[in-house]
This record gives structure tokens, C-alpha cells and sequence, in this order.
């Protein structure tokens, strides 16, 4: 039974007050076609909505099967429309991207029930609407939605229909049949109290009640109306069912498919950001990987790299501290210069260039290191040069081996500016090209390496770092310490290259991070877009919370959606990425240069975590307008234009 005492209600306009209901006492039998009719701006679309749990009153008693809904709070009266109210619109409020079946499901998912789609459908079949269950409301005639609408208002078997002007936009003959079917629903024991300003249809009635500028004027009982026994009563309290993931991301799915080229540009640029970021982790990695496979020699002993903290050259004092730490077995000079190489018929060639250690210690470079030739003797003035240079000079790499040359040489230091000194040198062998060409050296022999350091005026013979060969490799770490604590840096080969890798990776994360300013702009208008979407969705929000869907189940649908675009945006990213490197490999090398080496890496761990990265800022840039979504006021929501 539905009780209203002394019920009033009123709106204010500017300083006036408008008072649309007048002390309002009514009872509503269960079971029975209940009438509010009355001229437009009466109060009878005021007081269904009291009755619905959409609008509130101002003062008064509202009893709902001797419970006191007056006592609710907001999620109370939320699952109290979901368990107990089924609405039907005059203008329907069908969710425009969900199909019919879709739009009676969305109320039993709410309600979580396990056999939705097959309810569904039965109650489509009950309504005439079984074969238009796959159709979107756009596709379907006025009549036809309707019953769609009463299909939903029944999905919940709820006990209560409230059906505002249900017939008002619907031409006689679906008036008629719309009707038949609220008059039967009444019949199987419900309670349905229907709208209208119409009088043509009151004879469907069990009851109908009068109503003038807020006042009951009138009550009429039908000779046919039965009264029947109150529906069992279900419990409010301790229910807060709420909307699943899996429908979230359904409906989330659906809005965004429904404005597919605007959330596609939206998460196009979202793949900007994500590109830019995935290019260059693909170049660090490429870089990484080729310097580690070029300074990660196979070695016969590990060696030390020791300098000076200021990167001042070490004097022959310095090697005589150095020389009384216990377990060295050799410790050799190390110089690196500017070269440049001069033929006999005047082809130039500049690069960078190294003292090689004697040739006793050749194994402590890599295998296969000199591809043709010698390695240069350490008592000769001999150089090797990479195979790219030697075809740049000499067309062919073995043409160059024994060649004369001259080497015009430089110190290269960061302190001070050296002389250059100029030697006739023989080239005894040519190296392997280095997969990057900045790192392609020319090798010197040692003794002619020592010749041009002590050569140069102001250097005097100095070393700009010592290389320590030890006598085993269980004297290392006793070894690197001895040194550090003598005042120098010490490092091994080791260290050195993941000081390398360290500056490629320093370099890519400070390109990476313009990048990552462009993924927290489309972020932003993600969020921007989903902020429009709340406007233009605001009936559909409004039509969810009529249903039963709770502030969190909205909240839940739009962060669903910024989480999906910000994540398809990703996936493109990812994809155009993928390609993009493919691409510039094919041509680094087929096109520049002949040589088997992917500059650009990509990582599928990488790849994965910035696809996750981009949801997760969809889904942060998404928080604000679904707040906003889930603070929508229900009957504001509905009446929104």
C-alpha cells in the first residue's frame, strides 16, 4: 500500500514561491490501474515523481508498504526505485547506443541477476517486442518504444509502475494497445499508477484521482477494482548491488562506438604522445645493446681504468703510487686522440683514435677484432683502421694493409687544448666495422701511441688514464679499492659501459619526457572529452539513476570510458610504433648503410607497460567529469534538454 499524508511541495523562483502540491493525504491499493489526471502544471507529474523516489517533498509522511520513506538516505532511495518502481516515460528515456534487449537488461544487471539477456527477452515477447530486440531505439516507431520502455519498467518484477503520460506521444492506436498492457499488469497484481491529462482512456481504470493547482479534487472508484493482498515485502537494507565491471565497460564501449571518429581523434592523440616515447626508448635500446655487444670484449683478464678525479693527466709519479699496490701484473698507459689520415695521393679521412695495448695483450679485445692484417706491434709505428675507412681511402680494405700513411694526432682532453703531432705510419691492419659508425676508432700501436703523447708539448709523456692488468681476477676487488683510497677513480671495463649506457639512457629519458608532455596533454583532453560527453549524456544519466544506478555505478561507467580510450590510444601508439621501427631498420639497412644492425629496438615488456601507462592516465583524466556525472540530481538529469 502506498500512504501520502499531508504532503506539500514547493519551488522557489527567484524571491516568489511557487506551491505546486497542497497538503496531499492518499492511499493506494495494491493491485490496482490508478489515474492522477489533471491539466498541465496541476502537480500530478510532481506527485508521481514523490511516489517514484525522484523528487522530494517538503513536508509530510510518505508510507511505502507501512515503511517510512521520509527515513531513506540517497542510496536507500536509490535501491528503493531499483527493487521497487519501475518508470515509464511519455518520452520514453531509451539509451540511444543500447538496443532494446540491451535497454530492459540494463535494469536486472544493476540488480546482478544471472539470467538477464533470457529475461530480457521474455519480457520483450510479452510486449510484442521480441523480434525488434537487436534494434536501437532509433530504428524503432513511437508505439514501439513505448513498449520497450514498459518492457524495462517490468525488468525487475518491481511492485510499483509509474507510468508519466505514457500514451501522450503515441497516436490513438498505440495508445490503446500501450494501455491494454498496463491494464493487464495491474490484473497480475501490481500496482500501476499512470499520468495523464487525457481523458479518453480513464475507462482502464480501477481508480482515478482528480487533481487542480495541487489539490485532490476528486477520487472515483471503479465497481470493477479489486483490491489485492500487498506484494511480498523486500528488504532495503544491507543491499548495495552495483553496477559490474564487465557491464561498465559494455556501456562504456557502447557511448564511445556511438561517437567513434571523435573518441578515435581523441585517442589518436593520445598515440602521439605514445609514439614519441616508444621511438625513443626503441632508439635507446637499439644503442644500448650494440655499444654493450662492442665493449663487452672476451677477455683473458679483467682490467682496471684508473684517472685522475679532475680528469687531469696522470704524471710518472702517479705510476709509481699506482705500481705499489699488491697484485698488479702490468700497468699500461692509455692515450686517446683526434686523427686524421693522409694517403700518398691525398685522400683525408678523420676519426677518432686510441693507444693499443701491447700486442702480448690483444686478447683483451674482442674476437676477430682485426678482420684483415696484424694487430700493430707494440715496438712498430703501425695503426689499424676500421674497414669503412679503409674503403673510403682505398676502395678496398685489403688494398689499405701495408699501405704508408700519414697520422697528423691530437690529444683529446677536457682540460687542456694539445698540440698535434704528425708521423709517418704503416697500416698493418684493418678492424671490424663497429655497428655504430661514431664508434668506429683507429687503433695505435703502443709504443708509437707513448712516442705521440711524449711528443706533444705541455702533455710531456702523461697519460690520460692507466690500465691495470692484474695478476687474477681474485685480486680485482682488493685491487679497486687500493686505488680509490689512493685519490684516484677507478673503474672496470664494466662500469665504463654501463657509464655509457647510463648517459644513452639519461639522454632518452630527457627527449622521452617532451614526449611525455604531449600523452599529459591528450590526457587532459580525454578528460576535456568526457566532460562534453557528461552534458550531452545527462538524460542518460538521469535514466540510469530512475533504474537504480548508484552515484559510484555512474562515476564507474565514465572512468570505464576514459580508461578504454586512453588505452586504445596506447594500442595505436604501440602499433604505429612497431611499424615505424620496422620501417627505419629496412632502411638504415638497405637504403644508408649495408650493415645487419637494428638501430631501433622494440620491447614488448615496454610496449606493454606504456599501453597500461596510457589507460591508467585516460582513467585519472577521466575523475572529474564522472564526479561530476555521478552528482547529477535524477529528476534534473530527466528533464534535461
Amino acid at each position: 500500500m502506498i500512504t501520502l499524508q499531508h504532503i506539500k511541495k514547493s519551488y522557489k523562483l527567484g524571491s516568489n514561491e511557487l506551491q505546486v502540491l497542497k497538503d496531499i493525504n492518499l492511499e493506494i491499493q495494491p493491485g490496482t490501474l490508478t489515474y492522477l489526471v489533471g491539466e498541465s502544471g496541476s502537480g500530478k507529474s510532481t506527485l508521481l515523481n514523490i511516489i517514484g523516489g525522484i523528487d522530494t517533498y517538503d513536508s509530510g509522511t510518505y508510507y511505502f508498504e507501512n515503511e517510512d520513506i521520509s527515513t531513506y538516505s540517497e542510496k536507500d532511495l536509490t535501491y528503493f526505485r531499483r527493487e521497487k518502481v519501475g518508470f515509464v516515460f511519455q518520452n520514453f528515456n531509451l539509451i540511444s547506443h543500447l538496443s532494446s534487449i540491451e535497454n530492459v537488461e540494463l535494469s536486472m544487471v544493476l540488480n546482478d541477476a544471472a539470467d538477464s539477456k533470457k529475461r530480457a527477452l521474455e519480457l520483450l515477447k510479452l510486449v510484442g517486442m521480441d523480434s525488434y530486440a537487436n534494434h536501437l531505439p532509433n530504428q524503432l516507431s513511437g508505439g514501439q518504444k513505448q513498449r520497450v520502455a514498459i518492457a524495462r519498467a517490468l525488468a525487475n518484477n518491481p511492485d510499483v509502475i509509474l507510468a508519466d503520460e505514457p500514451t501522450g506521444a503515441l497516436d490513438s492506436e498505440n495508445s490503446i494497445q500501450v494501455m491494454e498492457i498496463l491494464r493487464n499488469i495491474a490484473d497480475q497484481g501490481k500496482t500501476v499508477i499512470v499520468v495523464t491529462h487525457s481523458t479518453e482512456l480513464l475507462h482502464y481504470g480501477d481508480v482515478v484521482i482528480r487533481i487542480k493547482d495541487g489539490e485532490i479534487i476528486n477520487e472515483h472508484v471503479s465497481n470493477n477494482a479489486t483490491n489485492h493482498l500487498s506484494l511480498a515485502d523486500k528488504k532495503l537494507k544491507n543491499r548495495r548491488k552495483k553496477i559490474g565491471y564487465r557491464m561498465s565497460f559494455k556501456l562504456a564501449y557502447r557511448n564511445i562506438k556511438s561517437k567513434r571518429w571523435r573518441n578515435f581523434i581523441t585517442a589518436f592523440a593520445a598515440a602521439i604522445g605514445i609514439i614519441g616515447i616508444l621511438i625513443i626508448s626503441a632508439l635507446s635500446n637499439g644503442i644500448n645493446d650494440k655499444i654493450n655487444s662492442i665493449l663487452n670484449h672476451d677477455v683473458q683478464l679483467e682490467s682496471l681504468n684508473v684517472s685522475n678525479q679532475n680528469n687531469s693527466p696522470l704524471t710518472a709519479n702517479d705510476l709509481k703510487k699506482v705500481n705499489t699496490i699488491n697484485g698488479i701484473k702490468d700497468t699500461l698507459s692509455y692515450n686517446a686522440y683526434t686523427v686524421n689520415i693522409i694517403t700518398q695521393n691525398n685522400k683525408r679521412a678523420t676519426a677518432s683514435g686510441e693507444g693499443f695495448l701491447p700486442q702480448k695483450y690483444e686478447k683483451v679485445y674482442k674476437k676477430d677484432y682485426v678482420k684483415y692484417g696484424e694487430y700493430p706491434k707494440a715496438n712498430a709505428n703501425e695503426i689499424v683502421i676500421p674497414e669503412r675507412l679503409a674503403k673510403e681511402l682505398f676502395k678496398s680494405p685489403k688494398k689499405a694493409i701495408g699501405k704508408n700513411v700519414t697520422l697528423t694526432s691530437q690529444i683529446m682532453s677536457l682540460n687542456e687544448l694539445y698540440p698535434t703531432i704528425t708521423k709517418k705510419v704503416t697500416i698493418s691492419g684493418i678492424l671490424q666495422n663497429e655497428s655504430i659508425k661514431f664508434l668506429d676508432t683507429v687503433g695505435i700501436s703502443y709504443n708509437l701511441s707513448n712516442n705521440l703523447a711524449k711528443a706533444s708539448d705541455g702533455f710531456e709523456g702523461n697519460s690520460l688514464m692507466f690500465i691495470i692488468i692484474p695478476k687474477s681476477d681474485a685480486n680485482l676487488d682488493h685491487m679497486k679499492k687500493a686505488v680509490s683510497k689512493a685519490g684516484y677513480s677507478v673503474k672496470t671495463d664494466q662500469e665504463n659501459n654501463g657509464e655509457i649506457t647510463n648517459y644513452v639512457s639519461l639522454a632518452s629519458i630527457a627527449l622521452g619526457s617532451l614526449s611525455a608532455i604531449s600523452l599529459i596533454v591528450s590526457s587532459i583532453m580525454i578528460g576535456i572529452v568526457l566532460y562534453i560527453g557528461v552534458v550531452e549524456r545527462t538524460k542518460e544519466i538521469g535514466i540510469l539513476k530512475a533504474i537504480g544506478a548508484y552515484r559510484k555505478d555512474i562515476r564507474r561507467i565514465f572512468i570505464c570510458e576514459g580508461f578504454v580510450i586512453g588505452l586504445f590510444g596506447g594500442i595505436i601508439g604501440s602499433v604505429v610504433s612497431w611499424g615505424l621501427c620496422l620501417s627505419l631498420n629496412w632502411i638504415i639497412i638497405n637504403v644508408f648503410e649495408k650493415v645487419k644492425f637494428d638501430l631501433f629496438q622494440m620491447n614488448i615488456y615496454q610496449t606493454i607497460s606504456i599501453i597500461l601507462l596510457s589507460g591508467i592516465l585516460g582513467l585519472i583524466a577521466s575523475f572529474i567529469p564522472a564526479n561530476m556525472a555521478a552528482k547529477q540530481v535524477v529528476l534534473d538529469s530527466l528533464r534535461y534538454e
